[in-house]
């Protein structure tokens, strides 16, 4: 089961953050339908178009089944939505050496805000989760916040969202751990690329004959028997 807590974070705080991370999908949703508890919408994305069926199980989780659309077919549909919501996605590295699932949404349309969601495998992870400094209120509990509330009656919120200088530098020391920690990857996997290469050249025997054919380095030292004549024409 899949617990989610969710979080406002300062405009300017998602913004250093986008702009390091980059946004992985732009989305526009528009509802068909304000049946409670059952949600059509048509969902679009930069190339991939799908109708969705969204309800909660017995459990409260969020369940959608998607059908994919022809961008034509869902562009026509979204003349006959009754509520749009439009917003930017991102997702961040876990924090505190757990593994749970962190992402940015920057919502553009109907409001403008910055929400972060965590996601967990349980209650128990979801109540120990410690919540990191530049994380703003949390709205975990509030319903104005919900994607489908937002569509249909527009961003209502007043909360204020507060901005200290230990948030933004907690914000840069969790870019600059994920920098690290994403070059530390990419060489790595360039370590075990080399590896397995060499192993793949030695197994066919193409780095022996390699060896045996290159030509000596100008920085290795003369053979004994080469020396003697190398002096006597320096002489």
């Amino acid at each position: 089961m899949k617990n989610a807590r969710r979080f406002l974070v300062s405009p300017c705080i998602a913004r250093l953050i986008s702009r390091e991370r980059g946004v992985d999908r732009q989305v526009v949703e528009g509802y068909l339908s304000s049946q409670p508890g059952k949600d059509q919408l048509v969902r679009l994305e930069a190339e991939q178009a799908h109708f969705v069926l969204s309800e909660h199980d017995p459990e409260g989780n969020l369940v959608e089944k998607l059908a994919p659309l022809p961008r034509e077919h869902a562009e026509a549909l979204f003349s006959l939505c009754i509520g749009q919501i439009s917003y930017d996605r991102l997702h961040l590295p876990p924090q505190s050496g757990l593994s749970h699932t962190i992402q940015l949404d920057r919502v553009v349309y109907p409001g403008s805000f910055d929400l972060i969601t965590v996601e967990f495998d349980g209650v128990q992870h979801a109540e120990g989760f410690e919540v990191p400094t530049w994380f703003g209120p949390e709205v975990t509990t509030e319903f104005t916040y919900e994607w489908r509330y937002i569509a249909l009656n527009g961003f209502q919120s007043n909360l204020e969202v507060p901005l200290a200088s230990q948030q933004v530098e907690a914000a840069l020391d969790m870019l600059d751990q994920s920098r690290a920690a994403t070059k530390e990857s990419n060489l790595s996997a360039a370590d075990d690329v080399i590896v397995a290469l060499s192993r793949s050249l030695e197994t066919s025997g193409l780095l022996k004959a390699a060896k045996d054919t290159a030509v000596p380095s100008e920085l290795e030292p003369l053979a004994e028997e080469l020396r003697e004549p190398v002096r006597k024409t320096a002489q």
